[in-house]
C-alpha cells in the first residue's frame, strides 16, 4: 500500500462488549491513546472518545446527527442557537451538545429517543422562526436551507406568532462578494467567528441586542478578504448570499457535482452547481478536514469561468484549414529525434501525465519537457489556503514521473525534482524558444504556456518552427493562429481523473459540465497520435477505464482503491 486514506469524518473502530446475543457494539475513536478515552452511552449505544469531545462529534461517530446551526468543528463554540439540545442523565435541564464534553460513564439521550428533547428543539425552532420572513419562494437558499430542513424534521407545526415581525436590512452589500438579508439572519455568528479566528480580519460584528441584533460591517471597512465568500457557505440559512450569483438559478434546476478546485495546487474540495449543461451557477466548499476544511478562496470560487471559454475550439485544423482528427494527426511527425520542446499544462489529470510520459518515451525520447509552473507572492491571509501557483496538478506530473529521466538524472527520488526545478525548467524552455533552439514545439493543454508569455517574439519563434501543435480549448488563444496544427482539447472541468495537491494528497475530480461536441481529452489525442505512429499507449476507451488502468499499472499507485480516493483522498508517501 503506497498511501493512507484521509478520513474527513473521524476514524472509528468497532468491537464487541460481552458475549452472546445481547453483546453491545462499541465504537471507538481511533488515533487516541487508551488513557485518554472515555466511554459515553448515546441513545443506548456506546462510543469511546477522547475525554472532552463534544456530544455532537461523539454522536456523529455512531452515525447519529444532532441538529445544530451555530456549531462548526473548526470554529470556537458559541452556543448561540440552542438547537443541539440533549438530555444528560443526572442533569435536571436540557444541555447543548456542542458545549457538553464527554466524561466517563456519561449517559445521553437525543431527539431520536427522548420526547423532552424533541419538544425542546421544536420550541427553539419556533423561537428562531418568530421574526423570520416568509420569503422562501425568492430566497437563494431555498432547497438547501437548514431552517427548511429542520422545520420539517423537528417541528412541522404552524406558527403561533401573531405580533408584527421585526424588520431589518434587506439586500445590503457587506463587501464586493457578499450580500446580507438581515431579516433571515438567526445570529449563529459563524461568519463573525470565521473572520475573527480564521482570516483574522474581523470585518463582521454583532450589533444591538435581543430581536434587534444584526450583523454588520463598518462603513469604511467592508468584507473584502481573499476568503470572503466562505461566510456564505457557513451561513446555515439565506442571510448571506453571493452577489455574483444572487437570484441566478434555483438549486433544483442545477446538476451538482463533487470536484476539486483547479485554481491552484491546494486542491480544495468543492461542489459545483451547473445549469443548462455548461453554466456554472454556484460553487460551494465541500468539507475535507485534511485539505481545506470548509474554506474556499474567492479567486477559486468565482474563477471557474476562466476554465470554460465562451469561444470554443471544436474542430481540428492544419494551416488554418479545417480537417478531420486523423488528417491533423497525420500532419504531425510519427517520432522526432530533433530538438523538440513539449510545453505541458499544469492542470491535466494524473492519468494524462502518465500517458504523455509513455508517449515521450516511445516517440520523442530527446524532447525538452517543461511544465508551466511559476510562483507568485501571497498575502498573509491568502497563505491560509492558497498555494503560490496556478498549477493545480503539478504534483500529478511528479507522481506520473513525467520528468523521471532528464539531465539531472533520476528525478523525483533524490529530491531534485520539485517546485524550483519546475520553475527553472519552464523559464529555460521560454528562453530556448525565444532563441530559436527548437525545430518542433508542442503545446499540450490550454495552459501549457502562460498567456503573459505569448508576446510577439514567442509567437514569431513558434511560427518559425518546422512543426507546431496546440491542443487547447480557447479559440481566442494567440497560438490558434500561430501553430501549424490545432486540435480541440478539453478543460479540467470536462474531465474526471486523479489530481495530487501540494501536500501529496491524492484526490479524484469528477466532470462538472457536459462535453462540448468535437472535443477530445488530451490523453485520447496522444493515444490516437501514437496509434497512427505505430501503436497505442493505453487500451482505455473512456476516463474511468483509464483511471482504473493507471491505478493497476503504475507502481506508486498500486493497491490504492478508487473508493478511498473519492472518499476524502489518500495521502501518498513522499
Amino acid at each position: 500500500m503506497t498511501g493512507t486514506p484521509s478520513d474527513t469524518s473521524g476514524n472509528v473502530t468497532s468491537g464487541q462488549s460481552g458475549f452472546g446475543p445481547e453483546a453491545v457494539t462499541i465504537v471507538t475513536q481511533s488515533g487516541v491513546p487508551e488513557s485518554d478515552l472515555v466511554t459515553v452511552t448515546i441513545d443506548g449505544a456506546q462510543v469511546r472518545v477522547r475525554k472532552g469531545t463534544n456530544i455532537i462529534e461523539a454522536a456523529r461517530l455512531l452515525g447519529k446527527d444532532i441538529p445544530h446551526y451555530c456549531y462548526h468543528p473548526d470554529l470556537s463554540i458559541a452556543g448561540n442557537c440552542r438547537m443541539c439540545q440533549i438530555q444528560v442523565k443526572g442533569v435536571p435541564r436540557l444541555s447543548i451538545g456542542c458545549n457538553t464534553g464527554a466524561t466517563e460513564g456519561m449517559e445521553v439521550t437525543t431527539q431520536a429517543t427522548d420526547s423532552g428533547v424533541v419538544e425542546g428543539q421544536a420550541s427553539v425552532l419556533e423561537f428562531i422562526l418568530a421574526n423570520h420572513p416568509l420569503d422562501c419562494t425568492v430566497c437563494d437558499q431555498a432547497g438547501h436551507c437548514k431552517l427548511q430542513d429542520y422545520h420539517y424534521e423537528y417541528n412541522g407545526r404552524p406558527s403561533r406568532f401573531l405580533e408584527d415581525k421585526v424588520h431589518k436590512v434587506k439586500a445590503e452589500p457587506l463587501g464586493p462578494t457578499v450580500m446580507l438579508d438581515g431579516e433571515r439572519c438567526i445570529m449563529c455568528s459563524r461568519c463573525v467567528r470565521f473572520c475573527d479566528e480564521i482570516t483574522g480580519t474581523s470585518e463582521i460584528g454583532l450589533l444591538n441586542r435581543g430581536d434587534r441584533t444584526v450583523i454588520a460591517v463598518s462603513p469604511d471597512r467592508p468584507l473584502d478578504n481573499p476568503l470572503s465568500g466562505t461566510v456564505v457557505d457557513l451561513c446555515p440559512v439565506g442571510a448571506l448570499t453571493h452577489r455574483e450569483w444572487r437570484f441566478n438559478s434555483r438549486i433544483w434546476f442545477s446538476k451538482q457535482t463533487d470536484a476539486i478546485c483547479p485554481g491552484c495546487s491546494t486542491g480544495c474540495n468543492v461542489r459545483v452547481a451547473v445549469r443548462d449543461a455548461h453554466e456554472v451557477v454556484q460553487v460551494k466548499a465541500r468539507y475535507n478536514q485534511a485539505v481545506n476544511k470548509e474554506w474556499l478562496c474567492d479567486e477559486g470560487r468565482y474563477g471557474f469561468g476562466r476554465f470554460l471559454p465562451r469561444d470554443r475550439l471544436t474542430s481540428p485544423s492544419v494551416g488554418g484549414k479545417p480537417v478531420t482528427l486523423t488528417e491533423a494527426l497525420r500532419a504531425l511527425p510519427k517520432s522526432s529525434e530533433d530538438e523538440a520542446a513539449i510545453f505541458v499544462a499544469p492542470d491535466l489529470v494524473l492519468e494524462e501525465y502518465v500517458v504523455l510520459r509513455r508517449f515521450i518515451q516511445a516517440r520523442m525520447p530527446r524532447a525538452f519537457v517543461a511544465l508551466a509552473y511559476r510562483e507568485r507572492e501571497l498575502t498573509s491571509v491568502e497563505k491560509i489556503l492558497i498555494s503560490p501557483d496556478y498549477a493545480a496538478n503539478f504534483r500529478g506530473a511528479q507522481i506520473g514521473q513525467l520528468f523521471r529521466r532528464e539531465e539531472g538524472g533520476e528525478l523525483g527520488g533524490d529530491g531534485s525534482f520539485g517546485e524550483k526545478f519546475l520553475g527553472d525548467r519552464y523559464e529555460m524552455a521560454i528562453r530556448k524558444l525565444r532563441g530559436g533552439v527548437f525545430s518542433r514545439v508542442f503545446f499540450i493543454g490550454e495552459r501549457a504556456i502562460a498567456r503573459e508569455d505569448l508576446d510577439a517574439e514567442i509567437l514569431s519563434a513558434v511560427q518559425g518552427c518546422q512543426t507546431s501543435l496546440f491542443i487547447g480549448t480557447d479559440k481566442t488563444n494567440p497560438l490558434v493562429s500561430t501553430v501549424s496544427v490545432v486540435i480541440p482539447g478539453r478543460s479540467i472541468l470536462e474531465k474526471s481523473g486523479l489530481v495530487v495537491n501540494r501536500g501529496y494528497h491524492l484526490q479524484y475530480t469528477d466532470r462538472v459540465v457536459e462535453l462540448p461536441e468535437g472535443t477530445m481529452p488530451e490523453w485520447r489525442v496522444l493515444n490516437e497520435w501514437s496509434t497512427i505512429s505505430g501503436g497505442a499507449l493505453v487500451p482505455s476507451q473512456n476516463d474511468r477505464e483509464l483511471t482504473l488502468g493507471i491505478l493497476s499499472s503504475e507502481e506508486r499507485l498500486k493497491g490504492l482503491r478508487l473508493k478511498d480516493i473519492k472518499a476524502g483522498g489518500v495521502v501518498l508517501a513522499t
